[in-house]
């Protein structure tokens, strides 16, 4: 298994455009990743204020969790157990490049993919028309952690996995269930 994950990334990661790059590195930089969050947290408190609120919160515990379980329990407490796992470009730092910026933890799980997709399970739950939007921003998120040299697909699988978690605890959490 892990033989055809390096080939996918090295094959995600061969192509040399600029401009591909620099749209792969922008959707996976830090930065625009708040401005979404606050996009949207703009969006909902804007079209309804209580609800807006509430929904917020119900994201801002996504967050806490993720930080808790993937930052804390899986990352930091896999590194003390020398469970970590090696980032595709320095795994393989001959064959696969790293684009925009160099994380150094493990490469698993996509932390991106599973804050992403928690908090995108609560923000759909309220506002189910943007499902498909909420696909879309997964799969180009996922795409660009890959052609970045940060992670192998199951990464980004297991990434999603822990963010369907994460958005359905927060919403027992809320009460939604």
């Amino acid at each position: 298994m892990h033989r055809l994950e390096k080939k996918i990334v090295i094959m995600f990661n061969r192509d040399k455009s600029t401009k591909i790059d620099f749209i792969s590195a922008l959707i996976s930089s830090i930065p625009l990743l708040i401005v979404f969050w606050i996009a949207i947290a703009a969006f909902i408190i804007i079209r309804d204020l209580l609800l807006g609120l509430f929904v917020c919160f119900g994201i801002a515990i996504v967050f806490v969790i993720h930080f808790v379980i993937s930052e804390g329990i899986i990352k930091y407490c896999g590194k003390k157990l020398s469970l970590e796992r090696k980032r595709p470009y320095k795994a393989y730092p001959e064959e696969v490049r790293a684009i925009g910026k160099k994380f150094l933890d493990s490469s698993l799980p996509s932390s991106h993919v599973s804050s992403m997709v928690g908090g995108l399970v609560v923000f759909v739950y309220f506002y189910q028309f943007f499902w498909p939007w909420a696909i879309v921003i997964v799969a180009l998120l996922g795409w660009s952690r890959i052609h970045n040299g940060m992670h192998y697909p199951s990464d980004i699988l297991a990434g999603i996995a822990l963010g369907l978690a994460y958005g359905y605890l927060a919403l027992l959490i809320l009460g939604m269930f």
